[in-house]
């Protein structure tokens, strides 16, 4: 296997002559999902493609207006913003899949032993209109827990905040995605179950765009899209090399990094080719729609909300690298 500091095997990264175009490029938490964006900055992929990255990250905060206003140019994020900005008639649109099933657990402090327990309970969520807030309200649901009513939600951002919040005893429970459940149990925490027992098919994470920014600028999206499509790849290709970025990035222990890797992998929950899961895109679609976040009338088709005319470029751009 070769190192970080190496060449990636086979053809090259998609290059660019002239400078380097300054890339904004938001996430949402330091979670397992954003490993084939790591290891790209890791190994000097975008700088070879001709970009220059700024990663920001959103936790709780709104991917949506920052990416109509121009001060965001690409979010790894949850898709429900898109979904509601095109439903409205925005121009905010997903172009490709990152995590097409969800990888998380319910974990709870030792005084909540079951999901029955969680009556009254204070429960961490991202927010109230995207993310795990729907997941973990079927996971409860399924369990004669109704919100609200039976339990209370708690904003606390992403993953890594809500274990420590959780160890602060300042919420009771929330999802939690691997490798971070295996922390929790560490730590002396419960873990109620998987919820992909409940909700099976969801897609998680998507890159989302302006679509009148990509339109100015598609060069610039499909090379930023066939760096991570190279990358993502050679994450699933490159155990060690690949679990010691997480170790660092997430950050967490070698071992929990590993594991994540196996759990990724095996399961393509970190989608390799970037493709949108479209029956899970679908769940998310109607769960939006139930949940009244989506205007009246708004579109059914999934085309109203993606758009893969860059991924499909980026596909283009390495099959030309590999037969040249």
């Amino acid at each position: 296997m070769s190192t970080a500091s190496e060449q990636p095997q086979g053809s090259p990264a998609p290059s660019h002559d002239g400078a380097p175009r300054r890339l904004r490029v938001a996430i949402v938490s330091r979670t397992f999902f954003y490993l084939p964006l790591w290891a790209a900055l890791d190994r000097g992929e975008f700088e070879r493609a001709g970009l220059q990255l700024e990663v920001s990250l959103l936790g709780a905060a709104s991917q949506a207006e920052p990416l109509r206003d121009g001060a965001l140019d690409i979010a790894i994020a949850t898709p429900e913003a898109a979904l509601q900005d095109a439903a409205a008639g925005g121009p905010l649109r997903i172009v490709a899949g990152n995590t097409g099933k969800l990888s998380h657990s319910l974990i709870t402090r030792p005084p909540f032993p079951t999901v029955a327990s969680l009556r009254g309970a204070r429960l961490g969520i991202l927010n109230r209109v995207e993310g795990s807030f729907f997941q973990l309200q079927a996971m409860m649901a399924h369990h004669g827990l109704q919100h609200p009513g039976d339990y209370e939600v708690v904003e606390t951002g992403g993953v890594p905040p809500r274990h420590k919040a959780l160890l602060e005893g300042r919420i009771d429970g929330g999802l939690q995605s691997i490798p971070w459940n295996y922390v929790a149990e560490e730590a002396g925490l419960n873990n109620l179950g998987d919820i992909t027992g409940y909700v099976p098919d969801w897609q998680f994470v998507s890159v989302n765009v302006n679509r009148d920014w990509a339109r100015r600028e598609p060069d610039v999206l499909t090379r930023f899209l066939a760096v991570m499509l190279r990358s993502t790849e050679w994450v699933h290709t490159h155990r060690d090399e690949a679990a010691a970025i997480a170790e660092r990035e997430l950050p967490a222990e070698r071992r929990h990094a590993e594991r994540a890797w196996d759990y990724y992998t095996s399961t393509n929950a970190l989608t390799r080719d970037l493709s949108v899961n479209r029956r899970g895109l679908e769940v998310v679609l109607d769960t939006q729609r139930q949940a009244g976040l989506l205007p009246p009338g708004a579109p059914t088709g999934l085309d109203a909300y993606v758009d893969l005319t860059w991924l499909d470029a980026a596909r283009d751009l390495l099959t030309t690298d590999r037969t040249s």
